[in-house]
């Protein structure tokens, strides 16, 4: 990996958990980043059976709510056919589809997802360009109904700003940031700033738990750190296609990328650390790696 990023990034990593979409076989998998990654060391898992539309699992990450606890917010699919979906973290080890506490078909690829706390608001990035607003008729998210629809290209990542109340969403070569006004059904998204340019294809957004205030940008071969105040972009790695990106609180680095981007897979077997360790399950094809918190900075 060639990096500007400081040395920071090669502290020695505290004990954390890990999980992975792992889209050859549809699931999603939780490890302990320093156990071997084999599936009797699988701390918490959802199986999607690769039923159409629920295949290819893209996005995995962790929120709490007042009412169910750890939710996990997740998407998955092929061009034309996908879902996102809320499955509650805290019933039980292994889960699938019977276990949803919602799921809406998304035929624009959906890449991510995200929940607005207390206006209870579900946004979901379909790569297709589009970003689909779901609202709640109650705190029970059965009730999700899609109110608004916007058009954004490639739309890949979109991220909660608590410390800001912003959304980010990144895609194509441009980060963008909305107000969300209302909540609930009347829950709508405002463009707030002005779009930051990017030299590739944006591909995730997370905070950057080392340092509060920015958040860690990939594109097609970059990852940036953006000033969430001043919307400055630094770069700090180059990187082959990167699919997710995040820097713990110690400082250390974990990310992921598509090794041969000329085929039709979107991942490979392995999950990149800075202070070594990485780990690597033969055969899968790993397109995200997400630290196991609720945190949003």
């Amino acid at each position: 990996m060639s990096t500007s990023q400081d040395s920071s990034g090669a502290a020695a990593a505290a004990t954390y958990q890990v999980a992975i979409t792992e889209q050859r076989t549809g699931r999603i998998l939780l490890f302990d980043r320093n156990a071997q990654w084999t599936d009797a060391n699988v701390r918490w898992s959802f199986s999607t059976g690769n039923a159409p539309g629920w295949d290819h699992p893209f996005e995995i990450r962790f929120r709490d709510t007042r009412r169910y606890g750890m939710i996990a917010l997740m998407t998955f699919g092929r061009p034309g056919e996908g879902r996102a979906a809320i499955v509650n973290v805290t019933s039980k080890a292994h889960l699938t589809r019977a276990d949803l506490l919602w799921s809406a078909r998304i035929t624009s690829y959906p890449h991510c997802v995200e929940r607005v706390p207390d206006a209870g608001t579900v946004v979901v990035a379909g790569s297709r360009d589009r970003l689909h607003v779901f609202g709640p008729s109650s705190s029970d998210p059965a009730t999700l109904k899609e109110v608004q629809t916007l058009e954004f290209t490639k739309a890949h990542a979109v991220l909660w700003d608590d410390q800001n109340k912003l959304l980010w969403v990144t895609g194509g070569t441009v980060v963008r940031s909305y107000r969300v006004t209302g909540s609930m059904r009347d829950s709508r998204l405002v463009k707030h700033g002005p779009d930051i340019k990017i030299a590739g294809n944006g591909h995730d957004l997370q905070p950057d738990y080392s340092r509060p205030g920015t958040l860690l940008v990939a594109d097609s071969r970059h990852v940036y750190s953006l000033n969430k105040a001043t919307r400055a972009l630094t770069t700090v790695a180059s990187l082959p296609h990167p699919k997710s990106y995040v820097r713990h609180a110690n400082g250390q680095a974990m990310w992921t990328t598509d090794p041969n981007a000329e085929d039709s897979v979107w991942g490979g077997p392995t999950v990149h650390f800075s202070a070594g360790g990485d780990r690597t399950r033969p055969g899968a094809q790993i397109y995200k790696a997400r630290l196991y918190t609720t945190q949003f900075h």
